[in-house]
């Protein structure tokens, strides 16, 4: 596993130090000075980095908590064993790794196929209740096929190299991609027939499908408790209170207080995802994932310094929070007439398209921000905590990655958490799927531990912090 640590000539830290701060423990006798008759490493223990460097570690060592992000490893030649899939309503996210290395080799997102039968999880169980079953999951099957095979050409290799395969998904997406029945995620109590489908061969490939804890709260949820080691096993800050918030079109939660597991979903919708907003996109190069606004024209800041092609959920956050400093909104939410009535122009696609930022798109932002806040405030409210007490707040998915955490707190996205106790996590998912498949041994054993459902949907206290947070006086 390669990994990039930043130093400048200013730094007096040992390499091993560096490590630790990122979550990594490397056992060494000497404590860095390069006396080791332990372990050996393929760099010098005793190096002080005065410049970014990049080192190998060994698949033995993981990271503790923070450690690393998908999005920041860099993919290293050689043959992939293992393919990761993160199955989300909006968007599909894949990677080919060797699990003896722990490398990288391969990613890939696309736009998940279903969306023809609609952008949410209910309007997908519905379809599927409707005689659409079979097509909804022939149509998702073949995605992911034709980019697992895809994902093997980049690699040079052959599509039947992989051996292992890791799926996280939410229940809904899971249930259709396994064929099974949706009738029990369409009516209370919501009760999924399956919980925890037994690994599988698919042609020559063994398939690990990660079980849920509920309907609404999915396996890409239990991929982010390994992600940041908050399974009860785990020892390492196990009686911290910790949250793990997956950003994306459910808004799953997970909370984590006294030893105790609440867990619940928001009806976020898919704008933290770029979709449904004029011109949205999902986070890929070129999407726009920051805006300062100036008299002159909007100064954006785009994924991978690519020409934008459309706003991103990390984009349209910032964007709001600068019309929120501008007064263009209200601290009740309102719009101001310095909002233009067109809406802004962000500037133009490589198509020479208008991107335009309307006061529906405004909109979905601030339902969106109302529902993941009013759901952390109500997780909080059963056990018996306020937001305020949260040590330690994950998020994941791409969204949360490319967040800027000012523009978050002055909207209040995550209620009344400071800001220092909140650290970007990128794909969870895929991140949680990674450390299973460098353990396979353990993979067997995988499970869910019992937890405390939290049905927002009839919780009065949820209600009244959803109205809450659409305004910003507080």
């Amino acid at each position: 596993m390669q990994i990039s640590i930043q130093a400048d000539h200013t730094n007096t830290k040992t390499i091993l130090t560096l490590l630790e701060e990122m979550g990594y423990s490397l056992p060494c006798n000497c404590h860095g000075s390069h006396l080791c008759d332990g372990r050996t490493y393929p760099f010098d223990c005793s190096l002080v980095p005065v410049e970014p460097v990049t080192i190998t570690l060994p698949p033995s060592v993981s990271g503790v908590i923070t450690g690393i992000s998908l999005e920041d490893m860099v993919p290293v030649n050689g043959t992939g064993d293992t393919i990761l899939i993160d199955l989300g309503t909006t968007t599909v996210a894949m990677a080919l790794m060797d699990s003896t290395s722990g490398e990288l080799r391969q990613t890939c997102v696309f736009a998940n196929p279903q969306k023809q039968f609609g952008s949410d999880v209910i309007s997908r169980i519905h379809a599927s209740l409707c005689s659409e079953k079979d097509t909804l999951t022939s149509t998702i099957r073949k995605a992911i096929a034709e980019h697992a095979a895809l994902l093997c050409k980049k690699n040079r290799q052959e599509p039947d190299e992989p051996a292992y395969c890791y799926i996280g998904g939410n229940t809904a997406m899971i249930h259709i991609l396994m064929g099974y029945d949706c009738t029990p995620l369409s009516r209370s109590p919501f009760t999924p027939l399956e919980t925890a489908p037994p690994p599988f061969l698919y042609k020559s490939c063994r398939v690990w499908i990660l079980p849920w804890f509920s309907a609404f709260v999915g396996g890409d949820v239990t991929a982010g408790m390994y992600a940041c080691h908050m399974e009860p096993a785990a020892s390492y800050r196990n009686s911290d209170t910790v949250l793990l918030i997956d950003l994306g079109t459910n808004g799953e939660m997970l909370l984590r207080h006294n030893g105790q597991f609440y867990s619940a979903a928001t009806a976020a919708g898919p704008a933290f995802e770029g979709n449904g907003l004029s011109c949205g996109c999902p986070g890929i190069p070129g999407a726009i994932s920051k805006v300062r606004l100036t008299p002159l024209r909007p100064r954006l800041t785009t994924i991978a310094d690519r020409l934008p092609v459309g706003i991103c959920g990390s984009g349209a956050v910032s964007l709001c929070a600068e019309l929120l400093h501008r007064g263009c909104i209200t601290p009740d939410g309102v719009l101001t007439d310095r909002f233009p009535s067109q809406g802004i122009l962000l500037g133009h696609s490589p198509a020479q398209e208008p991107l335009y930022f309307t006061a529906e798109d405004l909109r979905q932002i601030q339902l969106s921000i109302a529902a993941i806040a009013a759901g952390i405030d109500t997780l909080a409210c059963e056990a018996g905590i306020s937001p305020s007490d949260i040590t330690n707040a994950y998020l994941g998915g791409g969204f949360g990655f490319y967040l800027d955490l000012e523009s978050c707190q002055t909207l209040g996205l995550f209620s009344s958490i400071p800001i220092s106790h909140i650290e970007p996590m990128g794909n969870t998912c895929l991140r949680g799927l990674f450390r299973c498949a460098c353990c396979r041994d353990d993979s067997t054993r995988l499970t869910v531990p019992a937890a405390q459902t939290v049905d927002l949907a009839e919780n009065p206290f949820f209600r009244q912090q959803f109205i809450s947070h659409m305004t910003y006086s507080g």
